[in-house]
Order: structure tokens, then C-alpha cells, then sequence
């Protein structure tokens, strides 16, 4: 990894990378929106938004991660999110956010991190292999708008 970027907790003045970010990712968001939804995910001690922040302190990676629990299950890890920016991808970021997930969750006792990525993200499926991580599933979306 480049020795310029350092990891990091996500703060209230990254919300203009993390939202540009997000859209590279495939979720158009904008920095009002990012900056709405931010704070309620550094409240929770279930959840962690870590940026790599270059030489001058802007976020060009991000991770976001849960703890998910479930009664028909023991409780995991999920890494919901994990976008490079396309300027600073093949550096190792990636896999220096993935590794910081993962210590977080070992540090909490978690034994396992999942994440789930989009079929048509073919190199990001070749990245989490070579991270040793193994394909379990496909599965198909559905949701509904509720009023």
C-alpha cells in the first residue's frame, strides 16, 4: 500500500469523498445526503466507516462494515461497502481496508466476515478471492417501496 494513505475512522468533513465515492460504487448520493445518513453510523458500535486518506487527508477508499445478527445464526461481520477510487485502484488500498474490517471484527470476537457483491462486479469478485475469501451464493434482490 502506498505509504501516502493512512486508515482511518470516516468524519463529518469526508462527506464529499464518501458521497463521490458512493457514486462510483453505483449509488448516486450527494454530499447533504451522506452528510444526513454519516452520523448515525459513527453512533453505532455496531458499525464502522474507515477511509484511506491520502497525503492531504481526503478519503480515496472507504469501507463500511456491520455486525449483523440473526436468530437463525451466530453473528457475523458484513463489509456492505467497499470502494477505491478508480485514480487509486491496483495499490493495495482495497486490501489494506478489507484487512482493517477484518481486525475490527476479530477484535470483537467475530470469527467470520461476509460481504456480497454485485454479479457484474467480475474484477471486484477476483480481488475478494484472491483474499481468500470463498463464493457461498447467488441470490436475487426483491424490495418493495413501503408508504
Amino acid at each position: 500500500m502506498n505509504d501516502n494513505v493512512t486508515i482511518r475512522p470516516a468524519r463529518p468533513a469526508d462527506v464529499a469523498e464518501l458521497a463521490a465515492l458512493a457514486t462510483q460504487l453505483g449509488y448516486p448520493s450527494t454530499a447533504a445526503e451522506v452528510a444526513a445518513r454519516l452520523p448515525h453510523l459513527l453512533d453505532d458500535p455496531d458499525q464502522l466507516v474507515a477511509v484511506a486518506a491520502d497525503a492531504a487527508d481526503r478519503a480515496v477508499a472507504s469501507v463500511h462494515i456491520v455486525v449483523r445478527r440473526q436468530l437463525e445464526s451466530d453473528a457475523w461481520v458484513e463489509v456492505t461497502a467497499l470502494v477505491v477510487d478508480e485514480g487509486a485502484r491496483g495499490g493495495g488500498v482495497g486490501r489494506a481496508l478489507l484487512r482493517h474490517a477484518e481486525a475490527w471484527a476479530a477484535a470483537r470476537g467475530f470469527a467470520l466476515v461476509q460481504l456480497r457483491s454485485n454479479v457484474i462486479r467480475e474484477r471486484a469478485h477476483r480481488f475478494y478471492l484472491r483474499e481468500g475469501y470463498e463464493k457461498m451464493k447467488a441470490q436475487v434482490l426483491f424490495r418493495k417501496l413501503v408508504q
